[in-house]
This record gives C-alpha cells, sequence and structure tokens, in this order.
C-alpha cells in the first residue's frame, strides 16, 4: 500500500510540474513571440521526441507520396525531412525551409547522419512563411509539425501555402501536446479554414494529431 502510495505521489508530482510548465510556457509564448531556440533540438530529435510523435506515422497521415514535391515548412532541427524524404522516393523532391540560420544548420547536421541517396532529395532554404519561394500551384503538398501556431500570423503565411499548392494538393497540420504553442484541433481547423482550407481527415487524438486540408 505504502508502495502505491509513493507512486501516485510520483504522479501527482509529474502533472504538477507539467501543469506549471504549460502555464509558464504559454504565458511567454504569448507576451513573446520568437522562433523556438535551436538548443531544444536536443529534445526535437530525439528517441524520446520519436516515441512520442511517430515520425514515420506523422508522415504518413500528412499524405506524402512517391514522386511528389514536398515543403515542411518550419523544419527546425530537420527531425522528419529523412522520413519525407524516404516516401517521395527517388523521383520526389522536399524542402525543408525554417526563418532561423541556426535551426537550418541543425537540419544540415542532422541530414547528415541519413544516406547519401536519401539525403540528395532534400533542400533547405532559409526564409519566410510568408514570402515562400515557389510558382502558384506548384507544390504537392506542405506540412508542418509544431509549427504553425509559432507563426505570429498563422492565417497570413497558410494563405501563401494556398498558393503555391496545386489544385489537388495537401495541407497537413501536426501538433504535438507538449509544444507550449499547441493548439487545439478545432483553432487548428477554424485557422486553415481562413485562409481558404477544407478539413480532408482527422487523424490521432488530442496529444498528438494530423489534419490533412484541401484547397477550396
Amino acid at each position: 500500500m505504502q508502495g502505491l502510495l509513493q507512486a501516485l505521489k510520483v504522479i501527482g508530482y509529474i502533472i504538477l510540474g507539467f501543469g506549471a510548465y504549460q502555464v509558464i510556457m504559454r504565458f511567454i509564448r504569448c507576451n513573446w513571440h520568437f522562433p523556438a531556440p535551436s538548443f531544444i533540438t536536443v529534445f526535437l530529435n530525439s528517441r524520446l521526441r520519436a516515441r512520442l510523435q511517430d515520425p514515420e506515422r506523422v508522415i504518413k497521415r500528412s499524405g506524402i507520396k512517391p514522386g511528389q514535391r514536398v515543403l515542411e515548412i518550419g523544419c527546425g532541427g530537420g527531425f522528419f525531412l529523412p522520413y519525407a524524404a524516404q516516401a517521395v522516393g527517388a523521383e520526389g523532391h522536399v524542402v525543408g525551409l525554417d526563418i532561423d540560420e541556426k535551426m537550418l544548420e541543425k537540419s544540415l547536421s542532422h541530414l547528415a547522419k541519413t544516406p547519401a541517396h536519401i539525403r540528395e532529395r532534400v533542400e533547405l532554404i532559409q526564409r519566410s512563411a510568408y514570402h515562400l519561394p515557389f510558382e502558384d500551384a506548384s507544390l504537392d503538398v506542405v506540412y508542418l509539425v509544431a509549427a504553425l501556431m509559432e507563426i505570429p500570423d498563422p492565417q497570413r503565411c497558410l494563405r501563401e501555402v494556398r498558393r503555391v499548392l496545386k489544385p489537388q494538393g495537401v495541407l497537413a497540420v501536426s501538433e504535438f501536446m507538449p509544444d507550449p504553442d499547441y493548439p487545439t484541433r478545432r483553432v487548428t481547423i477554424r485557422t486553415a479554414e481562413g485562409a481558404g482550407f477544407a478539413v480532408e481527415a482527422v487523424e490521432g487524438n488530442a496529444w498528438a494529431y494530423t489534419i490533412r486540408f484541401k484547397k477550396v
């Protein structure tokens, strides 16, 4: 019995700690908007992250297929890029875009650990999400993972995404509860609909979800 009480106490401390973390970080993010610092790639590219938010599942849910041209906005440390590159196959191409040069350096280091034939399918670009360097209707899939609400004006970003997506192109937004910028599914849907998208599919749960959208 004493062991059970001790375990419950530990669980209680964990819940309280997580709650305090969420309150503090959400307060900070609501008052100060800034890109995620590069040092957090220690977690973002970790095995723990892979267990909590399986990258293969995220990419599969994003609707990426062989031969496609794909863009990840807010690629951070490049955690998902090798999986996207595998999904597009030898005929596909993946672009990782981030506004932070240090994050792109982390992406480059991460990609260096992958086989050359996978790495060669990926291009890294430093650019604002408000000015995507692509022609109209030129991309098949644009995906964001725990990145949309880090952007000060997410609808402005999504309007630009809508411009570069092909008529049958897919926008995929994946979110992850521990992220201090985490939005509920309802908020994500409302944000995307306001930028001219309609829901195609909702997968996952409140802890970690992916929503695919089509242009309307």
